[in-house]
């Protein structure tokens, strides 16, 4: 069995203690990671607070080549499919599915080793004579990057490509759930050789690792994508240091379907929008409102889709369209929900069992229909294969219940009509409005959530900014 060794101050360490990483779709355990200690956790970040002043202090396009060398080693076909078959191992998604990741992984990070050169300040008059007034940006010095586990590689260098393009230095922290792809991609990065201490990858416990680097006074930045409940925690202890956070939460998209919708571009959409990574994205359509003039063309039509839908393991069936969730438990979770929704009063469409043949990590793709506004899987984040339907009347109507969430960070529209797009973009509560397609970001785009789904955001000029700080200063002459 592969042990895997955490990587700190440019160098793979040999750590006295070990975590198994167990394949979800077996249960079966297919690697070992480094379990470090306080005192490991505490090395990376006086390794990157050392490496920070002489980083900083390369011009950032020097910075770029680096980060280049980074890129073109994760796109070597050995190393490509070393990183995917990580991730499959680690989290489950199909090896295909994998494999496109870490090609749009290293793609964005490509899109955001432009920004090198445009990084820019302002010259503005004073009210003073003979003065100037420069403002221009610096880095932050350390960022802490904590990694959730459904696109461990993804969001992973969403983060720490503009970190590191900015002059900032790294401390990774990848999830416990899918720790291997981070190690493997540290190969990537000690190829490109990187100066020591500038990127550090530290995997172990949450309690011991976690605890550590995320209560130092020696961070300068957390940036976060996971949950809201984990979130807010983050958010607490960087509190008490004054540390800057970029947080993307949850998420409980709703799917808008006017009466002049394309049906069929609809149920296509959603069928995507819901079922991608089995359902465990943040921006994934967790409810979907139907105008009651087209409910029973699109439930027939949405329910043939998600019957059509190929089940399997990610590793025998490379292109299978959906594999496992997580874990066991996160399919007894979900199921859960479904059984509560069934108490009262929605009717499963399809799916609300486990899989034959397969193991119970398993779940899959599960129509309600008759829910309300007032049910729990209407307003709790489902992270699974799970769709409620809602029926609605008036565009006021949908507008109230679509808005009526703690959560705020993407929706979709389904409607021909200029005016119900324009009242829907403006009015609906959330950081992303897709109108007439499935989610999915642009690099160059600005992917953030409003109300419980964020603070901060990550793609584009205003992510790439979030690692950056802005000092004024006055020139008399």
């Amino acid at each position: 069995m592969k042990q895997y060794q955490a990587y700190i101050q440019g160098q793979f360490i040999h750590s006295e203690d070990y975590m198994d990483v167990i394949y979800p779709a077996t249960g079966q355990v297919v690697a070992q990671v480094s379990s470090c200690t306080k005192e490991e956790a505490e090395q990376a970040i006086q390794g990157a607070k050392h490496a920070f002043s002489s980083w900083k202090g390369l011009p950032s396009y020097k910075r770029a080549e680096f980060v280049m060398n980074l890129l073109n080693e994760m796109r070597k076909e050995g190393s490509l499919n070393d990183i995917a078959t990580a991730i499959t191992q680690e989290m489950g998604k199909p090896l295909s599915a994998a494999k496109s990741e870490v090609f749009y992984a290293a793609d964005l990070g490509e899109y955001q080793a432009q920004w090198a050169r445009r990084i820019e300040g302002d010259v503005v008059d004073s009210d003073n004579p003979n003065e100037r007034i420069i403002s221009y940006k610096e880095p932050l010095g350390v960022v802490l990057v904590i990694v959730p586990w459904n696109f461990p590689i993804y969001v992973l260098m969403r983060k720490i490509i503009p970190a590191l393009i900015c002059g900032n230095t790294v401390v990774i922290k990848p999830s416990v759930k899918s720790p291997l792809s981070a190690l493997e991609l540290a190969q990537c990065i000690h190829q490109a050789g990187f100066p020591e201490g500038v990127i550090n990858i530290v995997t172990g416990t949450d309690d011991v690792v976690g605890e550590t680097l995320s209560s130092s006074d020696q961070i300068n930045m957390v940036t976060f994508t996971g949950s809201t409940r984990v979130g807010k925690r983050i958010m607490e202890k960087a509190s008490r240091q004054m540390v800057r956070t970029s947080l993307e939460l949850g998420g409980k998209a709703p799917a808008i379907v006017m009466e002049d919708a394309d049906i069929d571009l609809a149920v296509h959409a959603i069928k995507g929008g819901r079922l991608a990574n089995s359902g465990q994205v943040c921006n994934n359509t967790e409810r979907v409102y139907v105008h009651r003039d087209i409910k029973e063309t699109f439930t027939k039509k949405l329910v043939e889709a998600f019957q059509s839908v190929q089940i399997g393991d990610g590793l025998v069936n490379p292109d299978v369209e959906m594999s496992c969730l997580i874990s066991a438990h996160d399919v007894q979770r979900v199921h859960n929900m479904v059984l509560r929704a069934v108490d009262e009063g929605a009717t499963i469409l399809c799916g609300g069992s486990l899989v034959e043949g397969l193991t119970d990590s398993f779940y899959p793709p599960t129509l309600l229909d008759q829910c309300t506004q007032q049910m729990n899987i209407v307003h709790d984040e489902i992270f699974g294969p799970v769709l409620p339907i809602i029926t609605f009347d008036t565009l006021e109507e949908v507008i109230e219940m679509a808005n009526d969430s703690q959560y705020g960070l993407t929706a979709n529209v389904y409607t021909n009509n200029y005016q119900y797009v324009m009242e829907l973009t403006t009015k609906l509560e959330c950081g992303e409005v897709y109108v007439n397609r499935q989610q999915g970001e642009a690099y160059q785009g600005y992917h953030a959530g409003w109300k419980q789904s964020g603070i901060g955001g990550d793609d584009g000029k205003h992510g790439f900014e979030e690692f950056l700080q802005i000092k004024t200063v006055y020139l008399k002459f």
